[in-house]
């Protein structure tokens, strides 16, 4: 009893420590290592950098537990204080860096926060490049002029906090199946666009505008016909590897069709940039979907041999859902505490009996690879 009172106690002072107003900052020390497979370097270093982060955000949580008293699963206790309040870093400097042997070993300096990492604006540029500076590609239904202004406003709004935007119109100007406007229901040419244009995040926004007539009695001028505009700027984020949708929205405004396209736009973006960081803060905290493709299998007891080293030799691993398997290929859904590069850095190094894997293709979700003969 006296351990769990001073457990609560612990948290408790984190957690008020975390608030807007303290913004408690200190600078940690920590370092990270991750095994280099194949002279696989840049791979290694990623992850090395990786692991210092989260290492830097555990040691900052550690020692407020530690300094008033051991508590019993520490580890369990740490990963749901860790999610619960959404420790970040702030910004790092690296102090040294290099293979140890077989490994690559990072040191940083960090300065570690323990507030949700979407409340603190200048973490974003953090957020971004820990997933890798994922692009964004906007695609709307129609190209009339109130779409036109929505994808200016938008575009601006997401400029000014660092994402990374690809053109889309080219998108416009090229071949669609069933039409721009049918892409909402069709997740596989959405995925189909990502991949051929170089986006992690597809945005598919519609702008709809109705115009009202009413007349208005005045004595000296008489009946007066005026005129109201709603409009309503409607968007859904997908995820562009996997065809998840991550959120949807739609925002709407009355006045002077100009403005009112700019005001809604720009609200729309302020809610999904929200999404996307929400998103993108739990699944570096928490944990993390990959879509994994493997071709190459020879039998279903291959497959069966393949989920098992899976689940034995992936760093993070938590579960993995099978979505398909025909012809000697496998559809996964792996849930693992890290990112795409580990997942793949790890299965480099697994081998079905004589058999190495070969990866294929890495993006921000989705992994490719064959089963050597």
């Amino acid at each position: 009893m006296r351990r769990l009172l001073i457990f609560i106690y612990a948290v408790s002072m984190i957690l008020t420590f975390s608030f807007p107003v303290a913004h408690a900052q200190d600078k940690v020390r920590a370092v990270g290592m991750a095994t280099i497979y194949d002279n696989a370097i840049d791979i290694a270093r990623d992850k090395a950098l990786e692991n210092a982060q989260r290492n830097a955000v555990e040691e900052k949580v550690g020692v407020m537990i530690t300094s008033v008293t051991e508590v019993e699963n520490f580890q369990v206790k740490m990963d749901q204080i860790l999610s619960e309040s959404k420790g970040f870093i702030n910004s790092y400097e690296i102090i040294s860096e290099g293979k140890a042997g077989n490994n690559y070993k990072v040191q940083i300096e960090a300065d570690v926060g323990t507030g949700r990492l979407r409340d603190r604006m200048d973490a974003i540029d953090l957020i971004m490049a820990r997933k890798s500076k994922p692009r964004l590609i906007m695609i709307f239904s129609e190209k009339a002029q109130k779409d036109a202004i929505a994808e200016a406003a938008m575009s601006r709004y997401f400029l000014s906090y660092g994402f990374k935007l690809v053109d889309a119109g080219s998108v416009k100007k090229g071949k669609v199946r069933g039409g721009i406007q049918t892409l909402g229901s069709d997740p596989k040419e959405v995925t189909r666009i990502a991949q051929n244009y170089g986006a992690e995040i597809v945005i598919l926004c519609k702008v709809e505008v109705v115009t009202k007539s009413y007349k208005m009695s005045d004595v000296k001028m008489g009946n007066i016909e005026v005129t109201s505009n709603d409009v309503t700027v409607s968007g859904k984020v997908i995820n562009g590897d996997t065809g998840e949708v991550i959120a949807t929205d739609s925002k709407t405004r009355k006045g002077e069709i100009k403005f009112a396209v700019e005001d809604a736009a720009k609200d729309l973006a302020r809610g999904m940039k929200e999404e996307i960081l929400e998103r993108w803060s739990s699944e570096l905290t928490n944990v993390a979907t990959v879509k994994l493709e493997v071709s190459g299998l020879n039998s279903y007891r291959d497959l069966s041999c393949f989920k098992e080293l899976l689940a034995l030799k992936v760093k993070g691993f938590r579960q993995q859902h099978q979505r398909s398997y025909a012809n000697g290929e496998v559809e996964l859904d792996v849930e693992i505490k890290g990112n795409t590069q580990s997942l793949a850095d790890d299965m480099a190094a697994i081998a079905l009996g004589s058999r190495k894997i070969r990866i294929l293709k890495i993006t921000q979700n989705k992994i490719e690879a064959k089963l050597l003969p």
